[in-house]
């Protein structure tokens, strides 16, 4: 069985439960702005499809979202991968 780094809909889950904490709603590209970060790279991350990750800009997204890199990034280890 392969492993696989999975991303997919994490950012989204983290926006969301910064919005129940806060009332506030923050858009991805709002996201990308706060971080510093090109909003193409939110995108990509949190739809699974980015192919490297940028480990400042993982800090600064880490920091704006006031999360860790392990709230983004999850060791998947029931994806099998075709060879």
């Amino acid at each position: 069985m392969n492993t696989k780094l999975s991303t997919t809909g994490r950012i989204t889950i983290l926006l969301g439960k910064q919005q129940a904490e806060t009332g506030q709603r923050i858009s991805p590209r709002k996201l990308a702005e706060i971080a510093g970060v090109p909003k193409d790279f939110i995108y990509r991350l949190d739809a699974g499809t980015a192919r490297h990750i940028d480990l400042d800009a993982l800090a600064r997204l880490c920091a704006a979202l006031h999360c860790q890199p392990q709230d983004l990034l999850v060791w998947d280890t029931n994806h099998v991968e075709s060879v």
